[in-house]
């Protein structure tokens, strides 16, 4: 149940977009387009990069649905918990380290990014297309962190489980 009387009624994200159609038509549009596009990325490790920016965020009811989707589309599971322990010795392609070291800082400290967080993309084999993929996953999961939490959603974790679950098979069907 939402804490807040924004919506009310809601229990999951769908019962928000159902109650505010306008403004969900167009975050559903920007979630395709950054998530579900041609990218460098996997549809896995950008479902990895949202769930590690919600789980900077302290959001659980996004950073539960992304690491199951993550899972989902065969992202070893628990990797998000080694991600927040220490991304250099967790267990993830070396060339995704610097992307999880510079959403993280994006996430984090954005007014302490530099053009060497950039180059260090760059360095890894990334182009620049990469980079600002990378760039619109970690801003977009921020903006739906603050979305989701200021309309007060919460779910248990196994719900959470279903409902990334469910996010992947109804990307299969399409």
């Amino acid at each position: 149940m939402s804490k807040t009387s924004t919506a009310p009624r809601a229990t999951a994200l769908v019962d928000v977009f159902r109650d505010f159609p306008g403004t969900s038509r167009a975050i559903a549009a920007l979630h395709l387009e950054i998530m579900r596009r041609e990218s460098a990325f996997t549809k896995g490790e950008r479902e990895l990069m949202a769930s590690l920016v919600s789980a900077l965020n302290g959001c659980r009811y996004c950073t539960g649905i992304h690491e199951s989707a993550a899972e989902a589309f065969g992202i070893e599971a628990g990797l998000l918990a080694q991600l927040l322990e220490d991304i250099d010795t967790a267990a993830v392609d070396a060339r995704l380290k610097p992307v999880l070291h510079f959403v993280t800082k994006l996430a984090l400290r954005p007014a302490q990014m530099v053009a060497a967080d950039t180059q260090a993309l760059l360095d890894a084999g990334w182009d620049e297309k990469a980079v600002f993929d990378a760039v619109c996953v970690c801003a977009f999961y921020s903006f739906m962190n603050r979305y989701v939490d200021g309309t007060g959603l919460e779910s248990a974790p196994e719900e959470l489980r279903r409902m990334g679950r469910q996010l992947v098979a109804h990307d299969s069907s399409q």
